[in-house]
């Protein structure tokens, strides 16, 4: 019995040792807009960022629009990840069709496309303590659950990081029009909202308010394994093979790579996601990283790329965001950028080392 007490004491040391820290892991609902062939791969660059938060415990990740994940199937990627990880990651599509109204429960839907919303709600249910969501697409599914059963999203949520919106109102962006009727209800909502616009001040512009960046793929995949490589391939390039899995070990074709890193990439989210793990930002001499408080070192200097403050907000029926002081209109967080001369150099920095914390965690090797 002892020998079993002290096996068990040092798994859970090396457990923790691995997470960085010593708290719980953090129970999360991702919620994407990913296809395979992808409409926009930054949402693979998303996806493994996430697995590479270890302090992360992904109970479902939902695949936006149901209808579209028949034809262009998300769960491909998911299916490779969780292979190159050796994890069991669930994941469900979800509805269908945009809301007919802010308080549509999508009830009415196909039942082919109720998985999604039912997942929402049974990891919230059966949760013993809050849980974090976060969104990358529209926000239909999570409205619908809330519609459905508002005050289990109000007591087990514990924040809403939505990716979405413009921060002036300047035009409707791309995540908003997926479903407005779906934006108009989540913003509007009791929650506790992150809001996280895309743009700020028009499409492709980023004045302090939204988390918009470019960044160069030879960067982000300077340090990826071979594997990881294979992942981002096999996606970039819209391959459709028989078995997904088996060509994620595969060696890397030169040409392939070289045709990948090439190419630039839009971002919103990877560097995003370890703050939303409680981890701290880090210059450790010409590099910046995202660590759980336990990995920094006293040489690390702790920075600030970008901070949540709190406004009101209302949403109109066109989904435009309007700031109103009135009483009546709901206190969100919103985004901030605090270097903007920094700010990409930063976020670039953190995501290529978050993925080759990933390519490290997995002993991939390269």
């Amino acid at each position: 019995m002892k020998q079993l007490m002290l096996s068990a004491a040092i798994l859970f040391l090396q457990v923790n040792v691995f997470a960085g820290n010593n708290e719980a892991p953090i129970p999360v609902i991702y919620c994407t807009d990913l296809f395979h062939p992808h409409d926009d791969p930054d949402d693979h660059f998303d996806l493994a960022c996430i697995y590479a938060i270890s302090e992360f415990d992904i109970k479902a990740i939902i695949l936006d629009q149901g209808r579209k994940q028949k034809e262009k199937p998300g769960r491909i990627p998911i299916e490779q990840t969780n292979h190159l990880t050796s994890r069991t990651v669930p994941y469900e599509i979800g509805l269908a069709h945009e809301l007919k109204s802010p308080d549509d429960t999508g009830k009415q839907q196909p039942d082919e496309f109720q998985c999604g919303v039912e997942a929402i709600l049974s990891i919230l249910d059966q949760s013993s303590g809050p849980v974090t969501v976060i969104t990358v697409g529209s926000l239909r599914d999570i409205a619908a659950a809330y519609n459905r059963e508002p005050e289990l999203l109000q007591n087990k949520v514990s924040r809403i990081y939505m990716f979405i919106g413009e921060a002036q109102g300047a035009f409707q962006e791309y995540n908003v029009g997926l479903d407005v009727n779906a934006y108009k209800c989540i913003m509007n909502a009791p929650l506790p909202i992150y809001w996280i616009p895309c743009f700020d001040g028009g499409a492709w512009v980023n004045e302090g308010n939204a988390s918009f960046w470019r960044a160069k793929h030879e960067e982000l995949l300077a340090d990826a394994s071979a594997p990881l490589l294979n992942f981002f391939i096999y996606a970039m390039l819209q391959k459709n093979e028989d078995d997904p899995l088996a060509a994620m070990r595969a060696a890397p074709v030169n040409e392939e790579k070289e045709r990948v890193l090439a190419d630039t990439r839009n971002l919103w989210c990877c560097a995003v996601f370890p703050y939303m793990a409680g981890r701290k930002y880090v210059q450790r001499n010409e590099t910046y990283l995202a660590l759980p408080e336990g990995k920094i070192a006293p040489y690390d200097r702790i920075i600030e790329p970008f901070t949540f403050s709190t406004v009101k907000l209302r949403v109109d029926e066109k989904g435009t965001e309007f700031y109103d002081d009135a009483e009546a209109s709901p206190a969100i967080h919103r985004f901030h950028v605090n270097d903007l001369e920094i700010y990409p150099e930063v976020m670039t920095s953190v995501t290529t080392n978050l993925l080759k914390e990933l390519s490290h965690a997995n002993d991939w090797g390269n």
